[in-house]
């Protein structure tokens, strides 16, 4: 009879799990790679030869028939914050962390640090700020925080030319009189502060003992004849700028031997009235001649002195200009200036050719300083404009940072002294514009990508494009303390309200 084996129920689960005869064996290759540890055998032998998958959804046919589980043509209405997903890596996280913040990224929500010593010889090779928006846009507050408040914690010397009114003083003032510091007032006329056109500090040629090669700002007969090429209204000739030059280092002497210094009305009175031995030094044949040289120069010095000039730079420094410099602010206050005529543009010239003098004599142990100008475009124009660019040229070697200011880009030519001034800038804020000729003209400067020009119209109070070096500009949102919002409010007068 056949013999009939009984079938044994079996402990295994009634499943699709592959029997141990079916699951991938190691070959002897495989072995040897792996290793002869009984674990790792015994792992590799376990994997399975089938995974089992989870079979489709199920679709009904009526929601089939009506186009449900097709993608949509149209996209879907959303929010900013369920959006926020599909910002995928667009920015690279900054990793800097050095130097004072500005604000923050209105993109990526990273720290934006806009400090031209942090940012110099990785981001930038011009350590110059230019700031350029419509009044009213937050250009002031940015400047008082970012280049002031927040760099005198970092031990840096803050010189403030200040310009813009603010009651019975300039808007600076207050800064002053937080941080205990006098503040040095000029006027026209006399009674304010004087700083001497021909100081010391600043000598002839620029040239400094124990200075760096080649930083040489512009020095005392530099200044003069541009002061003079402004007051002319033309410029000088050869024979006239070789006699101001020779009667300038006449008039040096003699103020040496005595033992004081040069005053401009010296030098007038020299070239009006000179010594019958001035002449030698241009030789027999010139030297009467040369006696007749200098006498509109002259004429034109002793006009300043004795009207535009007067009281302003026309005399001996007074002792709180020298001392402005031992305090970390130092605060110049030419709010009481007039705007027409050259007495605002020289005084605005003097202190920052007397500034860079100073820094070119201790260059060895330079202190990093920042120079603010917020309307910049009283220095910009002229001979004395000339002056005080090439004074920026030198930025590098004398340590000195030039913050700078303007409203509308498109009222200046394209051959502008100040357009130029803008350009050569390493930090660009560009705040608001409310006139489409401006913001084109913003746009075109700076070589900014499409669409800026809609940006550049349609950022709020506080918010700006910042162009740091040849980077893409970055939207920034400046951001401020309760205390920094005290100290740079400016709208008293128009609220009514009583300045503290």
């Amino acid at each position: 009879m056949p013999q009939h084996t009984a079938h044994r129920p079996s402990n295994r689960p009634a499943t699709d799990q592959p029997s141990r005869s079916a699951r991938p064996r190691l070959l002897g290759g495989d072995r040897e790679r792996l290793g002869h540890s009984a674990a790792v055998l015994e792992a590799a032998e376990a994997i399975p030869a089938k995974v089992a998958r989870r079979r489709p959804p199920r679709r009904f046919t009526i929601l089939d028939r009506y186009g449900w589980y097709e993608p949509r043509t149209e996209g879907a209405w959303s929010t900013t914050r369920q959006s926020e997903a599909l910002n995928l890596a667009i920015s690279r996280r900054s990793a800097r962390h050095q130097g004072a913040v500005t604000g923050l990224n209105r993109i990526s929500q990273d720290l934006v640090i806009t400090d031209p010593f942090e940012l110099y010889g990785t981001d930038i090779s011009n350590i110059n700020v230019c700031v350029v928006g419509d009044i009213g846009k937050g250009k002031s507050s940015m400047i008082k925080t970012a280049f002031l408040w927040r760099q005198i914690i970092f031990g840096r010397q803050v010189v403030v030319i200040d310009k813009k009114r603010q009651g019975r003083e300039g808007e600076y003032s207050i800064f002053a009189r937080t941080l205990d510091v006098e503040s040095v007032r000029f006027k026209t006329g006399g009674g304010g502060a004087r700083l001497n056109l021909l100081d010391p500090a600043i000598t002839t040629g620029g040239e400094h003992a124990g200075g760096l090669d080649g930083v040489t700002p512009a020095g005392q007969e530099a200044l003069v004849l541009a002061v003079l090429a402004d007051t002319m209204e033309r410029p000088l000739t050869t024979p006239e700028k070789s006699a101001v030059g020779r009667a300038l280092e006449l008039v040096n002497a003699d103020a040496d031997a005595t033992g004081r210094a040069p005053v401009l009305k010296d030098l007038a009175r020299r070239l009006v009235e000179p010594s019958t031995d001035d002449g030698t030094y241009f030789g027999d044949r010139w030297s009467e001649r040369s006696l007749e040289w200098g006498y509109e120069p002259g004429l034109a010095l002793l006009r300043l002195v004795d009207r535009d000039l007067k009281g302003l730079v026309d005399a001996e420094t007074s002792p709180e200009v020298r001392a402005a410099l031992e305090h970390p602010f130092a605060h110049f206050d030419v709010s009481a200036l007039p705007t027409e005529g050259p007495a605002l543009r020289v005084v605005m010239t003097v202190i920052n050719t007397w500034l860079a003098n100073l820094l070119a004599a201790r260059s060895s142990v330079s202190k990093q300083t920042i120079l603010i100008v917020e309307e910049g475009w009283h220095v910009a124009e002229g001979s004395t404009g000339a002056v005080f660019r090439s004074n920026m040229k030198l930025s590098r070697g004398l340590g000195l940072s030039t913050v700078s200011a303007f409203h509308h880009p498109s009222d200046m030519s394209h051959d502008s002294p100040a357009r130029a001034l803008m350009q050569e800038a390493g930090i660009v804020f560009l705040f608001a514009q409310e006139r489409f000729d401006d913001a084109r003209e913003t746009a075109e400067m700076y070589h900014l990508p499409p669409g800026s020009i809609d940006i550049i119209m349609g950022l709020g109070q506080g918010e700006c494009l910042v162009k740091i070096g040849s980077s893409d500009p970055i939207l920034m949102e400046h951001v401020r303390s309760p205390q920094e919002i005290a100290l740079t409010d400016t709208d008293a007068a128009v609220k009514g309200v009583k300045p503290a």
